[in-house]
């Protein structure tokens, strides 16, 4: 299995790109005004592969922490807004205008657009590694929209002026259209394992097929097992795909790695640090930290004038507060999880426990807590020994998938609330019945005002087809 290791010997050179491409990234979220559905008019298309798959690299990680990965955080209580727009999402005043900009310049004509290019170009250049990395790019970018939104457009999408008001795919239909993209991204890697490239521009794993194929068989079983709730053979496929190559080591991940500067910074901590005081950690989050005397606490949290924050400019210790924490497209922990509920929901309860301890070590592990502080807290804390039965042992098990995904997926750690009712979460005291008459923890977003605007027949017959448009409303992977 290729190593990290060769990524970090390259860290500087990449690091460049990224500074580069985040600056570009930057001027186009904030400089423009998208008049077309699906369709960026500033954005080129003429570049380069090279020049093209850094600009979706750095996208992709964007999406998952940016403004969708905050309200989703919010929602999910791993933060609390308590001023400007987050305090909005925590009174669950999340309005058509509030993931707009993600919809327009982070998903349909930024990430997902690129990836549609590259794959184009790629197939034209007969260059499969690209469009295997752009494949999986593209279903990751899919999957959060997805379980945003439900029903959103695909098959007609990213056709340019040829089809400006795309129909919507049916979210079944979607998961679909993932697991092909997934498989043809292996199937593309393993052509390109007969004359592999080194690539530079690959930000992840320099163009090497092995590891992206491990990454892809990761995310065939993250969004397998997404589907537990309408597949009853979902646990049996999802451990069939990680038992098919998915990767087993935290040298393994797909990392993109943020810099230092404010230009490469991670979005959590450098939106802490644009607008201190907005927003700090969960009380929910918090306090199952501290009931459990966690050792993960003093690298999560902070105490600054009575509130918990994630981020502080002098501190060192706060391990998502640094502009360069590493993010996982998909991490060992989040991977193990998804292994050990799998194992539970087929009867494997003593194997499931197993790995169970094997997720919370590798998060302990990343958040580089000594090795004896990990082997006391998992042999005293992390065990099913109280949890007697199926819902007791799924309960915990997912509470620390709560907890392990803070600062790296909180669109994830949401997902798993909506499939499984846990951890069980209070409706904050101030929620606002606007959008959300039944006053529940929402269970999706408003889709973004720029559809309504722009294709209209096409939003209202994918709402209607939904059951209708509140942030209530069940989308149909949770039905």
């Amino acid at each position: 299995m290729y190593e990290l290791n060769r990524f970090w010997a390259n860290r500087m050179m990449k690091k460049a790109l990224i500074g580069l491409v985040c600056l570009w990234l930057c001027w186009l979220v904030t400089a423009c005004d998208f008049g077309t559905t699906n369709l960026d008019p500033t954005r080129t298309v003429d570049a380069e592969m090279q020049e093209i798959l850094p600009a979706t690299l750095v996208q992709t990680a964007h999406n998952i922490v940016s403004i969708g990965g905050r309200v989703s955080g919010v929602v999910i209580q791993h933060f609390k807004g308590v001023d400007a727009q987050p305090a909005g999402y925590n009174q669950y005043l999340i309005d058509e205008r509030t993931l707009d900009t993600y919809w327009r310049s982070g998903l349909y004509g930024g990430a997902m657009k690129d990836c549609q290019i590259l794959i184009e170009k790629a197939t034209e250049a007969n260059q499969p590694i690209y469009r295997g990395i752009a494949k999986v790019l593209m279903a990751i970018n899919m999957g959060m929209a997805t379980v945003i939104w439900g029903d959103i457009p695909f098959q007609e999408a990213f056709q340019g002026l040829n089809q400006l008001q795309p129909s919507y795919d049916q979210q079944s239909d979607i998961y679909l259209s993932i697991q092909d993209l997934l498989q043809a991204a292996i199937e593309d890697f393993q052509l390109a394992q007969k004359d592999p490239l080194f690539l530079a521009d690959d930000l992840i794993f320099n163009g090497q097929p092995l590891p992206w194929i491990a990454t892809a068989k990761a995310l065939q079983a993250r969004y397998q097992l997404q589907l537990s709730r309408k597949d009853p053979d979902a646990s049996l496929k999802t451990l069939a795909f990680i038992r098919s190559g998915a990767f087993e080591n935290l040298n393994s991940q797909p990392i993109f790695a943020f810099g230092k500067s404010l230009k490469e910074a991670h979005p959590l901590p450098l939106f802490s640090f644009d607008r201190p005081d907005q927003m700090v950690v969960g009380d929910y989050l918090s306090s199952y930290l501290r009931e459990l005397d966690d050792p993960r606490l003093s690298s999560l949290i902070a105490i600054v004038n009575e509130a918990s924050v994630f981020h502080h400019p002098d501190s060192s210790q706060l391990y998502w507060g640094q502009f360069d924490a590493p993010l996982p497209f998909i991490s060992l922990t989040e991977l193990k999880f998804i292994e050990a509920e799998a194992l539970l929901r087929s009867g494997a309860v003593t194997e499931a426990e197993e790995v169970f301890q094997i997720a919370v070590r590798a998060n302990l592990q990343q958040l580089n807590l000594p090795e004896e502080t990990t082997n006391d807290f998992i042999a005293n804390k992390i065990h099913f020994k109280q949890a007697t039965d199926f819902t007791a042992r799924l309960q915990f098990l997912i509470k620390q998938k709560h907890l392990a995904l803070f600062g790296q997926n909180p669109i994830e750690a949401w997902v798993d609330y909506r499939r499984t009712g846990f951890p069980r979460l209070t409706v904050p005291s101030d929620a606002n019945p606007s959008f959300n008459p039944s006053l529940i923890v929402p269970r999706r977003c408003l889709y973004p005002i720029s559809e309504r605007r722009t294709n209209e027949i096409n939003l209202n017959e994918a709402i209607s087809r939904q059951g209708g448009h509140l942030l209530d409303t069940d989308i149909w992977i949770f039905q």
